[in-house]
């Protein structure tokens, strides 16, 4: 399932020191959630766009496109239609 690969993603390969279980696809990754910092979350980017194979538009690149798992895993469905 897209939501367990993008979380498994966070986990291992991001510096967030934030466990598997310890949030699910609503938790917020900037501001009361995860806490990702603009470089983290630049490295997310690029590496979302290498794993699944897709390009992102600048348009997409909208922080409300981005702020959980959840809307994440959306726009990753709409990129790769």
């Amino acid at each position: 399932m897209l939501i367990n690969s993008i979380k498994q993603l966070i986990v291992e390969k991001l510096d967030v020191n934030v466990g598997y279980d310890e949030f699910d696809q609503t938790t917020p990754l900037f501001e009361g959630g995860l806490a990702m910092d603009s470089i983290v979350f630049t490295e997310f980017i690029v590496l979302l766009e290498k794993t699944f194979k897709i390009e992102f538009d600048d348009d997409a690149l909208a922080v409300e496109n981005f702020s959980n798992v959840e809307k994440i895993a959306e726009t990753i469905a709409q990129h790769t239609r």
